[in-house]
């Protein structure tokens, strides 16, 4: 019954280790492109969204520092996979790749706006 109680308050805490917003980047000439992990997204809500942006319907992903834009997504948003990184309620996460024009590089952390009420922050693995 102890090793139970044990268990069982250990699940909260193991639950929030697995939430993850990572990123990495590289440059391609004045495209910086990054590639994100993050548990606050599903791999379906992902896609929906890549295909909401796609259509028009949703405006593209922004780079931001603080209220500050620093740059707009470039092209298609790829989703790559589900991932077994999840947040809040999410059941898993997910891998994207995003694309930026921009001079500058993001360094170790990462803000993106998702829509006017989502920012998530990310930072560098």
């Amino acid at each position: 019954m102890a090793v139970a109680v044990i268990a069982l308050s250990l699940i909260p805490r193991i639950a929030s280790a697995a939430c993850l917003n990572k990123f990495v980047s590289r440059t391609d000439g004045p495209k910086v492109i990054v590639t994100l992990l993050t548990g606050k997204l599903t791999f379906g809500e992902a896609r929906a969204l890549s295909q909401a942006i796609s259509a028009g319907h949703a405006p593209r992903l922004e780079w931001i520092n603080g209220r500050k834009t620093i740059a707009r997504q470039f092209g298609d948003l790829k989703v790559v996979r589900p991932m077994p990184v999840a947040c809040d309620d999410k059941p898993s996460g997910v891998v994207m790749v995003i694309t930026f024009i921009s001079r500058s590089q993001p360094s170790k952390r990462l803000d993106i706006r998702f829509d006017p009420n989502t920012i998530i922050s990310f930072d560098v693995q």
